[in-house]
């Protein structure tokens, strides 16, 4: 049954083509709100916006490199032109990790990751916040994190960097942005089954090391983080911010001690 916990309001989703960010588009849609899918890939958007569409919502997709200004301002002109407002922004696009080997990665490797993934975030960001403060909209900024936001794994040197940076530029960003009534929390997916690593995450071996390693002894589905961000989005929230909502089934949680 459709909810009502967004109606009315207006979100863009970067990187909600495809995985968790087509996920959390879609459930937002079905908490009332307008959904905008910024992505760089346009094919990728208007498959989640004909999704939203088949169910009665309403979407529009807007072709977006978060590493590029100029995308970023003509993707909030389009909002604002399309629906006239702009309340909540979810930074989920990103560029996966590992990168290789810390003595082999290379500068090029380096500047995509922290450019699709840190800087990104900053650019898209900074860009609602205006639009949202000169509205006077009480808005909400969601960031989605990940485990390596607090600790590293191998071979993974500038994802890490990337996602550690988001954790702490979103409490700077809820600090500098509570005199406007604007929200930002980080969101931190675990080990979460989307389509690209469903073949992987059925492997018996990984089945069994991760059911070891996450206490409630399997990975999450994309509903476990969609469901999180209706709240960080939603009026349920409202003295929520500079934090982290970690979904992970307890992983973080857990000491392995072999």
């Amino acid at each position: 049954m459709p909810g009502t916990k967004l109606t009315n309001k207006v979100a863009i989703i970067t990187g909600g083509g495809q995985g968790i960010g087509r996920g959390i588009a879609v459930r937002f849609a079905s908490e009332g709100a307008k959904i905008v899918i910024a992505q760089r890939r346009q094919l990728r958007a208007e498959t989640t916006v004909r999704e939203i569409g088949a169910v009665g919502g309403e979407a529009l997709a807007v072709q977006t490199d978060v590493r590029r200004l100029a995308d970023v301002r003509t993707l909030i002109k389009k909002t604002m032109e399309h629906f006239g407002r702009l309340d909540i922004l979810v930074n989920n696009a990103g560029r996966a990790g590992g990168n290789g080997r810390f003595l082999e990665l290379g500068l090029n490797t380096w500047r995509e990751v922290i450019g699709v993934n840190l800087t990104g975030v900053f650019l898209c960001s900074q860009a609602a916040a205006r639009a949202m403060s000169a509205q006077g909209i009480h808005g909400r900024i969601i960031n989605i994190g990940s485990l390596n936001s607090f600790v590293a794994q191998k071979d993974a040197a500038a994802y890490a960097a990337s996602k550690g940076g988001v954790l702490l530029l979103t409490k700077a960003m809820a600090v500098d942005l509570a005199e406007y009534g604007i929200l930002v929390n980080c969101l931190v997916p675990g080990s979460i089954r989307v389509k690209r690593n469903m073949s992987f995450l059925d492997r018996a071996p990984i089945k069994m090391a991760l059911g070891k390693a996450i206490p409630l002894g399997h990975p999450g589905n994309v509903a476990d983080v969609a469901g999180a961000a209706v709240f960080l989005a939603s009026d349920d929230s409202a003295f929520v911010t500079g934090t982290s909502l970690v979904v992970d089934g307890g992983y973080l949680a857990h000491a392995r001690i072999e």
